[in-house]
């Protein structure tokens, strides 16, 4: 997936996706989804990833799972 925001400010949390068939969110998903919800302006990876202890590409790769699941959205 080449999904990639431009700006994680940019990111909104889609309180319309629907659970039906959804896989488990992993941990990091989980880590990255918190952060997001808490940290609403200023974002990046960087801050992302050391306030989540994850690197840059799992926060990405997370970032991006949570796009493809509907539970992000970019607005």
């Amino acid at each position: 997936m080449n999904t990639f925001p431009s700006t994680l400010d940019n990111l909104i949390i889609n309180s319309d996706s629907s659970p039906e068939g959804r896989r488990r969110l992993t941990r990091e998903e989980i880590l990255v989804f918190g952060w997001l919800a808490r940290t609403l302006k200023g974002r990046t990876y960087s801050n992302m990833a050391t306030d989540c202890k994850l690197t840059i590409e799992q926060c990405i790769k997370a970032v991006q799972g949570l796009l493809a699941l509907g539970l992000l959205r970019v607005g």
